[in-house]
Formats: C-alpha cells, sequence, structure tokens
C-alpha cells in the first residue's frame, strides 16, 4: 500500500454574477515533465471526470511529474474562493472550480484552480483499461483521486503538536513544492467538506473552539463521519466514515474515507488514503459524488462506467429505455446486480438475467453489477418509460 496526499489552498476574490450550469466540465490542462504515455492516461483521467461534473467554466489544472517523498503516489494544492455571491456557507473555503462552476464565472482568471504533483519515482502503469500488472500503481486512479481532491474533496484541518484547527497551513508545511498560484491567508476557517464533519456522538467539529486541542483530539480519534444527506442517502442511511487515525498527518488524516471501513474492492474505496499495487480504482463511487453534489457540484448520474471488464465482455441491458422488464446480457458468472435511484435509494437487486421494473416510477436508475468478489466491475443507466 502507498499513501496519497493533498491540502488545500485558497485564495478569495469576490464577484457579483451568478449564472446557471447546463454542460459537462472540460479541463484545460498544463503538464511538466510528462512523456506521451503518462499525458495520454492523465488526459483520459480528465475525460473520466467530465462526465460526471456540470460546469461552464473550463476546470484548470496544472500538473508536474516530480520527485516526491518515498511513499507518496500524489499531492495535490487546490486553489479556491469564499464569500463569493451564491456560496451555500459564509467564511468558507471553495475550490475555485467548483466555486466557478456555482456561478458560471471564472473567478480566477490567470491562476489555476489545482496544482497536481506526481511522483516520477513510482512504479507507474499508464494504461487505461485499469488491469494493472502486479507490482505497478494505476496512474489513472490515482490522477483521478487527486483531481478529487482539487474538487474540494479535502478538509482544512490540521494539528500542531496537541492544537487542532482549521484553516492554520501554510507554505512552509509543504516546502520545496510552490504552487503556481499565491499561497493564501485561510483566516482559521473551514473547507466545505469541513461542515459535514461530526465525531461519533454528533457533535459537528465546527461547534469545537478553534484552534483548540479538544479539536485536535477529536482529529485523531479515529472516531469522525461525514454526516452529509446526501452521503447518507447513497450509503443506506450510515454516515461516510472519515480517516482520522491516531497520528495526524497533514492533507491526509481528515481528508479521506477511513481505509478500513472502505477497503480494496469497496465500492467507496476511491477517496481512501491508500493506493493498492496492481489494482485500479478508477470509479468515484457513490459517496465520494454524494459528497461532491453535496459541497455544491452538479453531478451527471446518467453515465454508463466500465472500469474492470472489456466492452465486448461487459454486460448490456436491453431494451433500454424499458417498459416492464429489461435483461442483461453478459452477466459475468457469479455476479450481481443493484438497483439505486438518482437519490441513493436501493430498489432492487439480484443476480439473474431479468430485473423486473415493471411496479418501479418512471425516470432513470442506476444498475450496479457486483463480481463475486463484491467489488463493482460495471455501472450503468437504466430508463423506465
Amino acid at each position: 500500500m502507498i499513501n496519497y496526499r493533498t491540502l488545500c489552498l485558497v485564495i478569495g476574490i469576490n464577484f457579483s454574477a451568478f449564472f446557471a450550469q447546463s454542460q459537462n466540465a472540460t479541463f484545460e490542462v498544463t503538464l511538466g515533465g510528462f512523456d506521451a504515455e503518462a499525458e495520454a492516461a492523465f488526459n483520459y483521467a480528465t475525460d473520466q471526470w467530465s462526465q460526471y461534473l456540470i460546469s461552464d467554466v473550463p476546470i484548470k489544472v496544472h500538473a508536474n511529474l516530480v520527485t516526491l517523498l518515498p511513499g507518496q503516489l500524489g499531492i495535490t494544492f487546490p486553489n479556491g474562493e469564499k464569500n463569493f455571491v451564491g456560496a451555500p456557507f459564509n467564511d468558507t473555503w471553495y475550490a475555485s472550480c467548483l466555486a466557478n462552476a456555482i456561478t458560471g464565472t471564472e473567478l480566477n482568471p490567470g491562476y489555476a484552480d489545482m496544482d497536481i504533483f506526481i511522483n516520477s519515482t513510482a512504479n507507474w502503469y499508464f494504461g487505461t483499461d485499469g488491469n494493472t500488472p502486479a507490482g505497478q500503481y494505476d496512474f489513472v486512479s490515482t490522477v483521478m483521486h487527486e483531481i478529487c481532491h482539487g474538487l474540494g474533496f479535502l478538509s482544512l484541518s490540521n494539528k500542531d503538536v496537541t492544537t487542532g484547527s482549521f484553516g492554520l497551513i501554510y507554505a512552509t508545511d509543504f516546502f520545496p513544492l510552490v504552487t503556481s498560484f499565491p499561497w493564501p491567508e485561510l483566516d482559521t476557517l473551514p473547507s466545505a467538506m469541513d461542515h459535514y464533519l461530526s465525531n461519533g456522538s454528533g457533535t459537528m467539529l465546527l461547534t469545537f473552539e478553534n484552534p483548540s486541542d479538544a479539536l485536535g483530539d477529536e482529529f485523531t480519534s479515529n472516531n469522525i463521519f461525514c454526516i452529509s444527506e446526501k452521503v447518507l442517502n447513497a450509503h443506506g442511511g450510515e454516515a461516510g466514515r472519515i480517516y482520522a487515525p491516531s497520528t495526524f498527518t497533514l492533507g491526509s488524516s481528515m481528508s479521506h474515507w477511513n481505509e478500513g471501513s472502505y477497503p480494496v474492492g469497496n465500492e467507496n474505496e476511491f477517496m481512501t488514503p491508500n493506493a493498492a499495487s496492481g489494482h485500479s480504482s478508477q470509479v468515484p463511487g457513490p459517496m465520494t459524488l454524494a459528497l461532491l453534489e453535496e459541497i455544491g457540484w452538479e453531478i451527471d448520474y446518467t453515465i454508463d462506467i466500465n472500469t474492470t471488464i472489456q466492452p465486448d465482455e461487459s454486460p448490456i441491458i436491453f431494451p433500454n429505455p424499458a417498459n416492464e422488464n429489461a435483461v442483461i446480457s453478459n452477466l459475468p458468472v457469479n455476479a450481481s446486480w443493484d438497483v439505486v435511484s438518482l437519490d441513493g435509494r436501493n430498489v432492487a437487486s439480484g443476480a439473474n438475467n431479468v430485473i423486473d421494473c415493471k411496479d418501479w416510477a418512471r425516470g432513470i436508475y442506476i444498475v450496479r453489477f457486483i463480481s463475486d468478489r463484491g467489488a463493482e466491475i460495471k455501472s450503468s443507466k437504466l430508463v423506465l418509460n
């Protein structure tokens, strides 16, 4: 296993326009130190994210292949905005690409939305098919993970000896890495994600004195949860458990799902802190998408995602749109499926080749195909007329 780390850096610029979004997001990418193979894999990763995100403003990414510390695959520094017109919370830092998407306006012209540093010394697999060989790390999975931090999946928590804080993070904490945009004064303010974090007793972390030793104790309690309503709906009514180990690591602690709760093969493993060699995780998973939606992203749930099986082996649903029944062809041996509505409700499950949907409400559903090991191998849209 190997560790991801991220840090949110933010810059606040006020504005006065607010427009609705209508199209899938596009990316403007600037790369340093990449050869053709790495560049193709990076662009593939941004294309995958484009399928999920709605934004009229391009997402600007600077990425560099550099030597990082042993055990690190990538580090992300998102730019950001606070107190903009239409912000869901005041005095809160939002990833700048999210603020741009909410407003339909580029609030940070001339600056990237995120800087991503990828470890050039890791043993990478640059293929895009997810069939990562033993001993190698899937480059696409790592880039997609780091981009997710840049979209706002992160906490601005830090701990100095015993004192925990939101927003007390400095450029010197990550020297010699330097961002392409000016390092901001974070003003002891939280990130958008921090608004949804609580301890096991249900006490929201933003109610603790900031900074304080009490807050520091919470950050290393191994007892922190995301209680976003959308995450609860996507996770069968259960809160998402946050990675908060007894030793605090800046950029890793509090900014991931808990590894033990969502291990390799779990549908929510995508944003856990460690990557396994010989394995890929190129699907964000329901909890991650739900949290991104909760903090303000508009998510396109009407896409097909094929991760671990090739197209000619992929389960196919027909007819689609359906009326009373849908038939599944190419269902792998011992695989099963479940169906969820767009609001995260479980609708049906089974292991046969027929989905009985005659009593369902008309609309769009997501069919998730699960391998005999419990891993999601594909998600498909099913439209019911």
